[in-house]
């Protein structure tokens, strides 16, 4: 039985736990971070030293944290999901695309950051969202002619980048997003995967996205 320390609000918590979802494999979650607190914890820092999550153990003591690394355990661990490109130079496309998922997770923030000022600036608003599209324009043109990000099949690349660009879709409307419409048709893709409503969209992001909604 595997445990997963994080808040399931959590991006990277969300990460892994679709990953999970998508392997099949049991686990239970405990509420870590954030609100809950638990990152100082000394016993927390042995699983994870930066206190970050999320963090996964194992009955027998095997821990790991790093939700990409976790990710990539996954699906070494549990073949039989086919996270793992069978091509080997698919497979390393996918390792790029892990590693350059952090590219879109920050230019995500600011823009949340923007809108949910008490008193937005519409010139913040308007930089923020320029700078993002730019980076997900990346990802819009990957996509292009392909179901998944490396290909025809779903992969870790998939998993390491499909949380934060739920995020991105769901900036309020009034923000007026760039059309990306080969990225909006891969998000479709995903929506349509149970693991992915159970435990991204039905958790991440999940109240309205307003104008100065606030934290």
């Amino acid at each position: 039985m595997l445990t997963v320390w994080g808040r399931a609000d959590s991006s990277a918590t969300a990460r892994v736990m679709w990953a999970l979802g998508e392997t099949a494999l049991s686990c239970k979650r405990l509420d870590w971070g954030g609100a809950y607190g638990g990152g100082d914890d000394p016993a927390y820092r042995a699983l994870s030293p930066p206190g970050r999550i999320p963090a996964i153990t194992r009955d027998d003591g095997f821990s790991l944290w790093e939700s990409n690394t976790i990710i990539r355990w996954l699906a070494t661990t549990c073949p039989e999901a086919g996270l793992w490109p069978a091509d080997e130079t698919a497979r390393w496309q996918a390792e790029a695309w892990m590693d350059w998922s952090t590219a879109p997770g920050r230019v995500i923030g600011p823009v949340r950051t923007a809108y949910r000022r008490a008193e937005p600036d519409p010139a913040e608003m308007a930089r923020t969202i320029a700078s993002a599209a730019e980076t997900f324009a990346v990802l819009d043109a990957q996509l292009q002619g392909r179901t998944f990000v490396v290909g025809e099949t779903f992969s870790v690349a998939d998993l390491a980048l499909g949380v934060v660009v739920h995020r991105w879709f769901r900036i309020p409307e009034a923000l007026e997003r760039p059309a990306l419409p080969a990225l909006a048709a891969w998000y479709e893709r995903l929506c349509a995967r149970p693991a992915y409503q159970d435990h991204v969209v039905a958790k991440v992001s999940a109240r309205p996205q307003t104008l100065g909604m606030g934290d």
